[in-house]
């Protein structure tokens, strides 16, 4: 069986097995999730920070998901590109990926279906592509909270790159979900501003958060519009989304499994966290963390 071992256990998040599973019970058990959602969720956005900073948002989003109709039974998981390793949509498409709790089964029937369906949507859009995961964070640290929400859960891990394919990468994905697997949820990992610190300064020499909290707005603007298409320019023009590509296909997949609309649950970013856990901390270091559902 291909197996991908976990990298980033042990610092992203804890790296045994009991802590582990604790750890990720304790950010699905403080997770609020706003009353009043539609019944009908095919998916979402997640940060994919460490977990001391943005688990809680990650966990948001993957506890309204299994709380909507379905489940969390096949979860496409849209990574970003963190090592150069994406060029169009990278599947992972067999075997499992181990994390501190176990094996997580890749859904073969789902992923075959969709690197096959990349023979059809012209430009090399989707492929079978294990390598490009290999040391790719943005997907991982997510695996962990689905094996605690829902443990027979099985997964689908595409890597998406920052290009203007990224939403046609998604709507390919979220016909074939629509004709095959509606059971299936799409779920797309992506921080937003990073700034301040070792970033480098905000523009103009203000406070980073601050232009951060602004700066995200934009992106934040776009997904509630269902912009699908405008974000990946968006990003590239104002660097306020490292998973742009993750966020243009899921939207794009999210509408083609019929959503109209975006319920943002809720923003935070490090610099928050941070000043709350150490109030005297002087470091300005921020990076925007987000969690919304599409419905």
């Amino acid at each position: 069986m291909n197996i991908r071992s976990a990298v980033r256990a042990g610092s992203f998040y804890e790296g045994g097995q009991q802590a582990c599973r604790q750890a990720a019970q304790k950010l699905l058990d403080s997770a609020e999730v706003p009353p009043g959602l539609p019944d009908r969720l095919p998916g979402g956005i997640v940060p994919h920070a460490g977990w001391m900073f943005s688990g809680s948002q990650a966990a948001m989003t993957f506890k309204a998901l299994a709380a909507s109709s379905g489940g969390l039974a096949t979860v496409v998981l849209f990574g970003a590109d963190h090592t150069g390793a994406v060029s169009s949509g990278e599947v992972y498409d067999k075997g499992a990926w181990e994390t501190p709790l176990g094996l997580a089964q890749i859904d073969e029937d789902v992923a075959a279906a969709i690197v096959k369906s990349g023979d059809y949507t012209g430009a090399g859009l989707l492929r079978s592509n294990p390598r490009a995961h290999a040391y790719e964070h943005s997907i991982e640290v997510q695996v962990p909270i689905i094996q605690v929400l829902s443990p027979a859960a099985r997964i689908v891990p595409i890597g998406v790159p920052c290009t203007e394919h990224a939403a046609a990468i998604g709507r390919a994905v979220g016909r074939l979900l629509v004709e095959r697997f509606p059971k299936a949820k799409v779920v797309g990992s992506t921080d937003l501003t990073h700034i301040g610190g070792h970033f480098g300064p905000a523009p103009g020499g203000g406070p980073a958060e601050e232009f951060a909290a602004r700066n995200d707005r934009r992106m934040i603007d776009l997904i509630e519009k269902m912009d699908a298409d405008a974000v990946v320019a968006e990003a590239l023009r104002n660097m306020n989304a490292c998973g742009a590509g993750a966020v243009a296909a899921t939207m794009a997949a999210c509408m083609e499994m019929g959503a109209t609309r975006a319920h943002v649950l809720q923003y935070t970013n490090s610099f928050r966290v941070i000043k709350k856990l150490f109030p005297s901390d002087r470091d300005d270091t921020t990076v925007g963390y987000l969690s919304a559902v599409f419905s």
